[in-house]
């Protein structure tokens, strides 16, 4: 893959970075909203803390856009004030409903972000290696606050503790779709070309080696179960892979 990744018409690396901006970009902006309205100090000032991260992310993404055929059609496609195009989860377009949309937010999609981020670490692509080595630093902290939040809204009982579930579940599926499915063209050819180290099985795979022990042991019920044949977690029900847009890698309203 020699030039692979230096070419400018490299429509599958387009279509990843542009999702991983996108994503970026909203998952900051509804960040920005608890600064001032999350349930106690501590969570604000974290609130503030990774809403600042996560826009930076965006804004070290948006500009690899411009090396790339599609982007150059449309030079206004490149900055997420002009970008028209809307490539973040569905979940997303919609005001948080509460503090549990932003920690199921925090949990759950920044984490399935950061597995990919993780497996980009050695990218053969450059641009993309030194900006996952980078957001993985400061994605730490991210994961302690999403693991420690969900912990305490599901130890609170009751109505709280049904209103994550509730987050949990409208965000669920979206994020095990993000990856796209296993025959998914341009992961398929990322992980081929060495831009990252894994499919989109092995991503899900790993992401959900994560986040399950903490829903194990909070007897938080989700779309997935254990099969100790092969000592992997998957989807207990099929993903509604039938709306599926893989332009926009995000799943239809």
């Amino acid at each position: 893959m020699a030039n692979a990744t230096t070419r400018t018409d490299h429509a599958a690396l387009f279509a990843v970075l542009s999702s991983l901006a996108d994503n970026k970009q909203a998952i900051g902006r509804r960040y920005a909203f608890w600064c001032n309205g999350a349930p106690a100090l501590e969570a604000a000032v974290a609130a503030a803390a990774m809403t600042q991260d996560e826009l930076g992310h965006a804004r070290t993404l948006y500009p690899l856009l411009d090396n790339f055929a599609q982007a150059e059609a449309d030079p206004q496609q490149i900055e997420p004030e002009t970008r028209t195009l809307h490539y973040h989860l569905a979940f997303l377009d919609r005001d948080f409903q509460g503090w549990s949309d932003f920690v199921a937010t925090n949990f759950l999609l920044d984490t399935a972000i950061t597995t990919f981020f993780e497996a980009a670490q050695d990218s053969s692509y450059e641009p993309l290696r030194q900006r996952a080595r980078k957001i993985l630093q400061e994605e730490r902290i991210h994961q302690i606050h999403g693991e420690g939040w969900v912990r305490r809204l599901a130890r609170a009982g009751g109505a709280v503790r049904a209103a994550l579930a509730s987050s949990l579940e409208r965000l669920w599926d979206e994020t095990l779709c993000w990856y796209g499915p296993d025959d998914d063209t341009s992961m398929q050819q990322l992980y081929r070309e060495g831009i990252i180290d894994a499919t989109p099985a092995e991503l899900r795979h790993r992401y959900l080696q994560k986040i399950m022990p903490t829903f194990e042991s909070l007897g938080l019920e989700v779309n997935a179960a254990f099969e100790p044949a092969t000592k992997r977690w998957r989807a207990a029900r099929a993903l509604p892979w039938e709306r599926w847009d893989a332009t926009a890698r995000k799943l239809e309203v």
